[in-house]
């Protein structure tokens, strides 16, 4: 049990770090490259034009959703665990 609790731990850390540095990330990449003027990728010229920033945050929900489930089945595995075994084995 602690092997999992010590797992966990380490994920929740990771995803802080990952949720800390990647729109960062996105926004360095956005800005790495400049674009011409009258290109339809540059910003300016395109005002519906997503940016990394903005593609991380719509999608970090789903990773979100996906450490929730995670730490739920944990839970569960945990408390399934602590049932007696049946069958007076």
């Amino acid at each position: 049990m602690i092997d999992a609790v010590t797992g966990t731990a380490i994920g929740i850390i990771t995803l802080v770090a990952v949720f800390s540095i990647a729109p960062v990330i996105g926004f360095n990449i956005d800005n790495s490259v400049s674009i011409p003027a009258g290109s339809q990728w540059n910003s300016t010229t395109n005002a519906d034009m997503t940016t990394g920033a903005e593609i991380w945050t719509q999608t970090s929900s789903l990773l979100i959703l996906a450490v929730m489930v995670s730490i739920l089945s944990l839970v569960i595995f945990a408390i399934m665990r602590m049932r007696p075994a049946q069958g007076g084995q």
